[in-house]
């Protein structure tokens, strides 16, 4: 399997060797899924089916079909557009005020080891 890395995008330059450090793999997959939940769609020009947007649909109402909904959409998002990954699972955890998003995944270049990625998105007004 190849290997890749990120670039870390506050551009802190290392203290001695003044390079832009690369992020690990780990890192690089956790920004690219939160990347992709909070993308709202046609956001990114030129492929106006990428991400979810995710806020858009805190304040819907929350039954088991929008849940659902979300569920796969998140799963499909994954699938299209983070290829250095095999997902396992997406788990959806609604509070009153918060929703808890759980992906599990496998790295592609390391399929042993099971990790996860957590978000919650708190319902402010």
């Amino acid at each position: 399997m190849s290997r890749f890395s990120d670039l870390d995008l506050k551009f802190i330059p290392h203290p001695y060797s003044g390079r832009v450090k690369n992020l690990d793999a780990k890192s690089a997959i956790f920004r690219s899924l939160n990347h992709l939940l909070m993308v709202r769609n046609g956001e990114k020009l030129y492929d106006e089916s990428f991400g979810i947007g995710i806020q858009d649909q805190l304040f819907e109402l929350q039954d088991f079909i929008s849940m659902d909904s979300l569920k796969t959409d998140i799963s499909d998002q994954i699938k299209n557009y983070e290829t250095r990954i095999t997902l396992q699972d997406v788990i959806l955890t609604e509070d009153r005020n918060n929703l808890t998003i759980t992906i599990e995944f496998y790295l592609n270049s390391n399929p042993q080891e099971l990790i996860t990625f957590e978000r919650t998105l708190l319902r402010i007004r």
